[in-house]
């Protein structure tokens, strides 16, 4: 006996006959022509090595064995179709575990908010925030570490999938008596500011540098710090201004904030993940929530 050949579709043709007692009426059940029925029973009767069903005048009868083998695959194949459909139907559970990178001013800005309006729709997920360099998310999607990751769209890697957020443009913050934002400033005009910069390690200060040296102005640059919250503190004493996107400035500020106005200052955020992960349901829902959240920041 050859039951290594022995397929469930074989098996489901069987069952179908042995309960309808019908080829005609199983065929229908399956949804396949009679002569490939008879093929399956042919089939499943050669690699079994014994006979399964008589031929009695235009219907059919089930040997000794055939009764025995349909008693008892046919409550092991219905529990295979519940096992099915319960794999099916708990990958659109949003549960489990989801791990975020984030640069820090989407993830204060845009992430965390997304992530409350998914918590309270699925209490049962559990979440983890890291806010990261960006060029350290995209190492920790590759290493698995992390499982979606918010940051820049231009980091090249070919590791890395992205689906593209929104476009922003980096902007003068400054202490001004009425706040609000402006209009935009030119290069020059910022270069005049003594400013407080993220330090070299960062995208975004590379990418200021970059702008400034192509134009052949010195930035005026007093302190360098680690994180966007602590440029801000120092922009709000009115001794330094500083260069962020528009989403890092806290909520009530009296900083006033204005777009510079040169195209290399601007940058793309982006949704990204390791090439080739299959996005859970979990993913899915922050991806929605995140959408939601740009549309209204």
């Amino acid at each position: 006996m050859n039951t290594a050949a022995i397929d469930l579709r074989l098996m489901r043709s069987f069952i179908a006959v042995a309960r309808t007692g019908s080829v005609t009426r199983a065929a229908a059940e399956l949804h396949l022509t009679q002569p490939a029925l008879s093929q399956h029973l042919r089939e499943l009767t050669a690699l079994i090595g014994v006979a399964l069903i008589d031929r009695v005048g235009r219907g059919i009868a089930l040997t000794h064995a055939g009764e025995r083998l349909y008693a008892q695959l046919d409550p092991l194949l219905a529990q295979i179709d519940r096992v099915l459909t319960d794999a099916v139907d708990q990958t659109h559970l949003v549960q489990g575990a989801l791990r975020i990178g984030a640069i820090e001013t989407y993830a204060r800005s845009l992430v965390v908010p997304a992530i409350a309006a998914v918590l309270t729709r699925h209490p049962q997920l559990r979440v983890s925030v890291r806010e990261l360099p960006a060029a350290a998310i995209d190492r920790a999607l590759s290493e698995n570490e992390l499982d979606v990751g918010v940051a820049f769209s231009h980091l090249s890697s070919a590791e890395i999938d992205q689906r593209t957020l929104f476009e922003e443009k980096l902007g003068l913050a400054w202490l001004a008596p009425s706040g609000g934002r402006k209009r935009q400033v030119p290069l020059q005009t910022v270069a005049r500011h003594p400013l407080a910069l993220l330090n070299g390690d960062f995208a975004m200060r590379r990418q200021i540098d970059a702008v400034f040296a192509k134009a052949n102005i010195a930035l005026d640059v007093r302190v360098e710090a680690t994180n966007v919250d602590s440029l801000m503190r120092l922009a709000e004493t009115g001794q330094h201004a500083t260069i962020a996107s528009r989403l890092a400035l806290p909520r009530d500020t009296r900083l006033a904030w204005a777009p510079i106005a040169d195209g290399g200052l601007t940058r793309i955020g982006a949704l990204r993940w390791r090439k080739g992960r299959t996005f859970s349901p979990a993913i899915e829902q922050f991806a929605q929530a995140l959408i939601e959240r740009i549309g209204t920041a």
